[in-house]
């Protein structure tokens, strides 16, 4: 198979513009899951409203805001 340099060019340019949307969607995907996950562990205490991410470790469905010390239901 004879590819003309024109022809060639023209491979290149589409294979790497391919190749950038491929990992473009990648990225925005991953992103997006990161950024679900975040939302999952993020709280808000109901007595002094301070935010803090909690981690998912322990399970409880009970948790201590660092700030006050108040007791707060996590909830999805």
């Amino acid at each position: 198979m004879n590819l003309t340099l024109a022809e060639f060019v023209s491979l290149v340019l589409f294979g790497s513009g391919g190749m950038v949307l491929v990992f473009s969607l990648v990225s925005r995907l991953l992103n997006a899951r990161a950024e679900r996950r975040a939302l999952g562990r993020r709280m808000v205490c109901r007595l002094c409203l301070h935010a803090f991410e909690h981690q998912n470790g322990s399970g409880s469905k009970i948790i201590e805001c660092p700030a006050c010390g108040v007791l707060s239901e996590r909830r999805r």
